[in-house]
């Protein structure tokens, strides 16, 4: 299975607006304490239509794929996660379209650590 990407992550055409992941996570993040992410399919909405929808979101962790939503037409294109931090890490979504197969994008974690200057 062919994982599809941004050609040009700083000017993205309208079909991969439509299709990549867009991983949202909080500003500040601690080790080992549990957050939310939300994966959102598209900068632009990716329709969800019985033609044409995205049937899952999966979440990856420093490259361990672990958590999965299965979506159906008539939900939105999105999903939420709960996890936790051990280190720095990689986060790593994919999208599965009906149509257009699975796109990836990633987004790196830096642990806060907290003010070292007191």
């Amino acid at each position: 299975m062919k994982i599809q990407k941004a050609k040009n992550p700083d000017n993205l055409t309208s079909f991969e607006q439509k299709h990549l992941p867009w991983i949202i996570i909080p500003e500040f993040v601690k080790k080992d304490e549990e957050f939310k992410i939300t994966v959102k399919v598209g900068k632009v909405d990716h329709p969800m239509t019985d033609e044409h929808y995205i049937r899952g979101i999966q979440l990856c962790i420093n490259k361990k794929c672990f958590k999965r939503v299965l979506l159906n037409p008539a939900d939105r294109s999105e999903a939420k996660f709960k996890i936790s931090l051990e280190k720095d890490s990689v986060i790593t979504a994919r999208a599965e379209c009906n149509l257009h197969g699975v796109w990836e994008a990633k987004e790196k974690v830096v642990l806060y650590r907290g003010n070292n200057d007191k």
